[in-house]
């Protein structure tokens, strides 16, 4: 059956079971379970992802069928609360706590926006000042404190829009404050309004006063100011535009002296606390929580005429003070308050598929990868990129360790431009599910295989050993993930760079100094408040595919913790593209970059870091070999090949004594890759695929 026919189901799989003091026959006390979140450490991993949010939008769905369609992983996350969209904690707080109670070996996880709220979603404790506004402008007109839509006359309409959001249908939200004495918008004498209408020649824009919980208050011309809330969404045809919290260092804080955050981590750590009514979770998911803020178009489009204004004087700023992004550095901020006062033995995770997200490695426990490689690219292009991400964060995040791949892909609909669902290749949704295992990920999913009959939900066959249905059947690990490319011959030869003058030298950039220390090369620039940017010269190969690996270490960037690493991109010199993508930190981290589809037989490899701080290269290799992988697991085996091109395992050269066979797979899924057969001395995979194996003995 083909993937066109995949019925799409909002759902994922998660990485590991908790072990809990509770047993089943027993009421599950918050608090009651291991405080060490102990992994059980047997793969594949898988959880359901937000499908579990069904009870808040099918009010008919009774609990114990909700049930019997969830408990068949090893846990659950979703959303449940109403901060993105209305409705889901009437039902869903109740059934995930009876879930949780009823089955504390697994896992449950609320799904949370850590970026933004819906206004009308509980705020009381939030003051106006707490939320991020574009620059704004001059209030032109005495407005008078009334009830009701009205005209006012400001000095720049063209900064405030209507028709914008996901469904191009909602208008800007206003905030509406006086200016101190300083000429500087004042949010603690403030009014929150809804745009209605813009008509810029006659400069005006028209508002329904008093909204979101605030009365209409009198402003005087001259004296007052309007500016547009910093938005994201809706995430749902019923859902509001979104604003964006300032946790930004700079921000403005409250009469009681609170910021933003302050608010944010009272109100997740009473719902987590004992007596909470999120006790009985395992933890949270912040969906995005950007480290940088730019998921708003405006704050992407520097000709745009808006920008983020974090420190409330009126001012584009983006955040950025003195080259230091201020809004990134509060957003880890508040990770590291929050993990110091929320439960120990719950677990904060956030988004973690792009260079914009979040860098709080050591108070997060993991991350999510919303898609593999991320949402759009379901052709594996940043392979290299998406491994290293996952493979820094199993090396720094705070133990225990948990991150996880959302399986599933999107592509804009050539008509409306929203999100739809892609036709993807089996071997892609197979890559994907190795990409896991390899580092030690769990996995959940939204793009769902078509159900077994009876079934709510379908499950894939590598989640559970196919028709035999045995979750964990990998077992342990019995090695790490191997890349065979290192097995062929180093296009460098292998002399090292502490003891080869020549490689030293090709070493080249402009204003760069370039020396050995120890068996690395360090990098220093004459521009500390510059990127770094430097190439190796001279690489001569035959064939389309190149990996190079490196060992890799950087000085934390000026301003920033020792703990926020630096992004680092690699790339073909001349390549139009960006590169691939990995994280640099004060610690040896070994990253793989693989290129393909290379049509020229001399090159040179770019590298480009945030900040001009010293930086040290290491044990470089480089082999013109695709990135084919492998790892070994009690019960089985999972091979990948991301080339273009098939590749052919010597199953017998690489685990001597060993044979395999096929799962026994799903009719409704790829019976012809999972057919149950044995698999002789040499299988070929075909180009980007991957496959799980069972092992005969």
């Amino acid at each position: 059956m083909s993937d066109s026919n995949y019925k799409f189901s909002i759902l994922c799989f998660l990485p590991f079971f908790f072990t809990c003091i509770s047993s089943a026959n027993q009421p599950l006390e918050p608090g009651g379970y291991s405080s060490t979140l102990i992994s059980q450490d047997v793969y594949p991993r898988v959880f359901f992802f937000r499908a579990s949010e069904r009870p808040g939008k099918d009010l008919g769905l009774t609990y114990h069928k909700w049930e019997a369609a969830f408990e068949r992983l090893m846990g659950i996350m979703g959303k449940v609360q109403d901060e993105e969209i209305p409705g889901l904690s009437k039902r869903n707080i109740d059934f995930f706590t009876r879930f949780k109670k009823r089955h504390p070996d697994q896992v449950v996880l609320m799904h949370y926006n850590g970026n933004a709220r819906d206004p009308r979603f509980d705020s009381d404790a939030y003051f106006s000042g707490h939320w991020i506004y574009f620059n704004g402008c001059t209030i032109c007109s005495d407005v008078p404190a009334r009830q009701g839509e009205m005209d006012i006359h400001v000095e720049d309409p063209s900064l405030f829009k209507t028709g914008i959001g996901r469904y191009r249908n909602k208008n800007e939200d206003i905030g509406l404050c006086l200016l101190d004495s300083n000429g500087k918008p004042d949010w603690s004498q403030s009014e929150q309004v809804q745009l209605v209408a813009v008509d810029r020649k006659k400069k005006t824009i028209r508002v329904k006063r008093g909204c979101y919980g605030t009365q209409p208050m009198a402003f005087t011309a001259g004296k007052a100011y309007a500016a547009a809330h910093v938005w994201e969404g809706p995430w749902g045809r019923q859902s509001n535009l979104m604003w964006f919290y300032n946790y930004a260092t700079v921000a403005p804080h409250d009469a009681q002296g609170r910021s933003a955050a302050d608010v944010a981590i009272d109100e997740l750590v009473t719902w987590y606390s004992p007596g909470g009514e999120l006790a009985a979770f395992d933890g949270i998911e912040f969906d995005v929580l950007f480290f940088h803020n730019s998921y708003n178009a405006d704050l992407r489009n520097p000709k745009s005429g808006r920008g983020m204004d974090v420190d409330a004087d009126g001012k584009i700023d983006q955040g950025i003070f003195k080259g230091v992004d201020t809004y990134g550095l509060g957003a880890v901020d508040f990770c590291r308050r929050l993990r110091e006062r929320f439960p120990k033995d719950k677990i904060l995770m956030a988004d973690g598929m792009s260079e914009r997200n979040q860098r709080a490695f050591h108070h997060l426990n993991g991350i999510e990868s919303e898609g593999f490689p991320h949402l759009r690219d379901l052709r594996m292009r940043d392979w290299s990129g998406g491994l290293n991400r996952h493979f820094y964060w199993r090396d720094h995040a705070r133990p225990p360790i948990f991150n996880y791949i959302n399986h599933k892909y999107t592509q804009p609909d050539p008509k409306t431009r929203l999100p739809m669902r892609p036709t993807v290749p089996f071997g892609i949704h197979r890559l994907a599910f190795a990409a896991g295992v390899f580092t030690d990920s769990a996995i959940c999913y939204s793009f769902a295989p078509d159900p077994e009959p009876g079934e709510m939900i379908g499950i894939w066959d590598e989640f559970r050993k196919g028709t035999e249905n045995e979750l964990g059947w990998l077992g342990r690990p019995t090695s790490p993930p191997v890349r065979l490319a290192l097995q062929g011959a180093d296009l460098l030869e292998g002399k090292g760079i502490s003891t080869d003058a020549d490689l030293l030298s090709r070493f080249k950039g402009n204003g760069l100094k370039f020396s050995r220390d120890g068996t690395s090369v360090k990098v220093v620039s004459c521009r500390i408040n510059s990127d770094t940017t430097f190439r190796l010269e001279g690489l001569h190969l035959k064939g389309p595919d190149l990996y190079v690996q490196i060992v890799l270490r950087a000085q934390p960037m000026r301003g920033y913790p020792s703990d926020v690493p630096r992004l680092m991109r690699v790339k073909l010199r001349g390549s139009k593209d960006r590169g691939f993508m990995t994280w640099a930190g004060k610690e040896d981290f070994t990253a793989g970059f693989y290129f393909n589809n290379i049509k020229t037989a001399n090159m040179d490899i770019e590298f480009s870091i945030e900040g001009g701080e010293p930086l040290w290269i290491g044990n470089i290799t480089a082999h013109a070999q695709p990135d084919v992988m492998f790892r070994t697991f009690e019960n089985g085996l999972v091979l990948a090949n991301p080339a273009l091109r098939p590749y052919t395992f010597d199953l017998v050269g690489l685990f001597p004594g060993k044979s395999f066979r096929r799962l026994h797979g799903s009719r409704r899924q790829d019976p012809k890759a999972n057919n149950g057969a044995e698999v002789g001395g040499k299988l070929t995979l075909p180009a980007q695929d991957a496959i799980f194996l069972a092992t005969l003995n």
